[in-house]
């Protein structure tokens, strides 16, 4: 039995129901393992289904393993210690964290349908690795970002699309950095996602990390240049669904990928010096309004975390030097 196809879309080759598991008819699994997990993660946004995919992926080439009955018999030890493989690889603490939750998340499913005995991810055993609560690491200066737009300008871009690379990338900057958007939900931005609210306009992310549709505010600055890099885009016949669209010859007009976002952040970063994601750019909107005083639970919900512990963590540690909350206590 084949585990090539265990989870989601990204693993093409799909396997039959298992063969016997020992329980009686009635109590055989009703659902395959591929559907099972297809029914779980089927909400999910594709890049959370792609990241569940490969840590899969990565566990599974680690094992070698090739059937479900090799799987069954993983035990919390085994694990442990491709938790210590990943770790000897340099990996850090969060993406460790990250890929030992997605396993855990993949065979609790197993479990409840009966594919697995139990789940080979023990609490007692596999502890999750320390995390440093507060750290500035990837929150850029505002000085920064002024740089890379003024790189922007003097870049060599391709000659016969300058004007029109020059506009989508410092208006992709800003738009990261003023909605604290992830690279993937920028990529997946169609201007019919823009929508009037009253006095204000919002978008309306559909490709979110949730897998279910979340508004954000426009600024009004930002929302006249996307209007007018709108218009430019007419202008030069580029008739396309997307607010950030493919400029490439080939792809003109076509949608951009999370890559492709990341791409042109990368690019920005290393003309000033500086090797970044697209993902510094949220994380310096979360910790620059935090800084500014604007209340946990707001930015909260404006980073759509699904825990105000995740927004706290962009917080700069050395703000809590600044302002420690003992400093106005009686000196004795």
């Amino acid at each position: 039995m084949p585990l090539n196809s265990l989870v989601l879309q990204e693993i093409p080759e799909r396997f039959p129901q298992p063969k016997s598991t020992g329980l009686a008819v009635s109590e055989q699994p009703k659902l395959g393992p591929t559907e099972a997990l297809d029914l779980l993660f089927r909400e999910y946004a594709p890049n959370t289904r792609r990241a569940y995919a490969r840590a899969f992926r990565q566990f599974q080439e680690w094992t070698q393993m090739h059937s479900l009955e090799e799987l069954r018999q993983v035990d919390s030890l085994r694990l442990l210690e491709y938790k210590q493989h990943l770790k000897g690889l340099g990996w850090k603490p969060a993406s460790v964290n990250q890929s030992v939750s997605a396993l855990r998340k993949i065979f609790k499913v197993l479990t409840e349908f009966g594919h697995l005995p139990e789940n080979p991810i023990q609490p007692s055993v596999l502890r999750t690795e320390k995390v440093a609560a507060f750290s500035n690491k990837g929150a850029l200066q505002v000085s920064q970002l002024n740089a890379m737009l003024e790189a922007n300008e003097q870049l060599d871009y391709d000659i016969r699309t300058a004007p029109l690379l020059r506009q989508r990338n410092a208006l992709l900057l800003k738009f990261l950095y003023l909605t604290a958007a992830r690279r993937g939900e920028a990529a997946g931005l169609q201007w019919n996602n823009i929508q009037p609210d009253g006095q204000h306009h919002v978008i309306v992310l559909q490709e979110t990390k949730s897998g279910a549709p979340q508004r954000i505010k426009l600024r009004r600055e930002l929302n006249e240049g996307l209007q007018e890099w709108h218009r430019m885009l007419q202008e030069h016949d580029v008739n396309s669904l997307w607010v950030f669209p493919s400029l490439g010859f080939r792809t003109r007009g076509g949608a951009m990928s999370g890559k492709g976002v990341n791409d042109v952040v990368a690019r920005l970063g290393r003309a000033v010096g500086l090797n970044i994601s697209a993902h510094y750019l949220r994380h310096t909107a979360i910790t620059l309004a935090l800084e500014l005083g604007e209340p946990l639970q707001k930015v909260q919900s404006y980073a759509r975390h699904a825990s105000a512990n995740t927004t706290i963590r962009y917080y700069h540690d050395q703000q809590f030097l600044e302002r420690n909350p003992t400093d106005r206590l009686p000196m004795i």
